[in-house]
């Protein structure tokens, strides 16, 4: 096994998107690009065909999206699957319940890398019985999530898309995913997004339990960040991190709350 190229097939209706996970995948060794679909119905047909051993495989696609596409191959004939989705909140809480890994979109390099690196695992040492044990627990909360009770729900969802901010004498409409950070500032908070600031009332703790948690998490009593600002981490002292901001600021990641950001990206640091 360790001497052949593990083959892998490419699924998403969007061009670019193919293209970026074939130039990803062309530059691993140990990797084989098989083929690459478009459709739900072409890769049902690719997969029964050539039977890849690893699948990235798009959810929101028209026609048959990614989960007929396993209703229909079938999920113990299913390669090692990693799941492509732009943001969705019942695929990605079916893929966290069934301990599936998933790439959000726009993901960067490294969160590929390590997507590549469990999918191979599996490959490697044959789980095949427990992909498809997996596999059929991801339809199932997929379905559950699809029920029409469930999308009610949804639309009621408490999570903000936008704050409306006072500046002067005027109310400014700002998307919720365009803040970089937001501090504590008394009754108030300090919006920070694009080099700008802003005040907002609001407590961090009440704004916390409006934003998306999937977006925004606490990394310290006085701070919340959103997550695709975040650079890097730096071990600071006593468990502690900094974390360093796309803009370079500096944030400090507390010990207390470090468990909450490795359960969100289900890593350790």
């Amino acid at each position: 096994m360790s001497m052949e190229k593990i083959s892998a097939l490419v699924v998403d209706d969007e061009k670019p998107a193919r293209q970026r996970l074939r130039d990803l995948l062309e530059k691993h060794p140990g990797v084989c690009v098989a083929g690459e679909c478009a459709s739900g119905a072409e890769a049902v047909g690719l997969i029964r065909e050539r039977q890849p051993e690893l699948l990235f495989l798009d959810i929101q696609m028209p026609v048959l999206n990614g989960f007929d596409v396993i209703r229909q191959v079938g999920a113990a004939l299913m390669p090692v699957t990693v799941f492509v989705t732009a943001y969705d909140t019942y695929a990605l809480s079916a893929f966290e319940a069934s301990a599936l890994d998933y790439l959000l979109k726009p993901y960067s390099d490294e969160r590929f890398e390590q997507s590549l690196a469990r999918a191979l695992a599996y490959v490697r040492t044959q789980r095949r019985e427990e992909m498809s044990r997996r596999l059929i627990n991801v339809l199932s909360e997929a379905d559950r999530g699809a029920q029409p009770g469930a999308a009610a729900a949804l639309s009621s969802a408490p999570y903000l898309e936008r704050l409306l901010v006072k500046v002067g004498g005027r109310i400014i409409f700002l998307p919720t995913e365009d803040v970089d950070w937001i501090e504590a500032a008394g009754v108030y908070v300090q919006l920070h997004t694009g080099g700008r600031k802003y005040l907002h009332r609001a407590s961090l703790s009440d704004l916390e339990a409006s934003l998306d948690p999937n977006r925004f998490i606490r990394i310290h009593r006085s701070s919340i960040v959103n997550i695709l600002s975040v650079r890097e981490l730096f071990p600071h002292s006593h468990g502690d991190y900094t974390a360093v901001l796309k803009d370079g600021t500096r944030l400090k990641l507390s010990r207390s709350y470090r468990p909450k950001l490795e359960t969100r990206l289900r890593q350790s640091l």
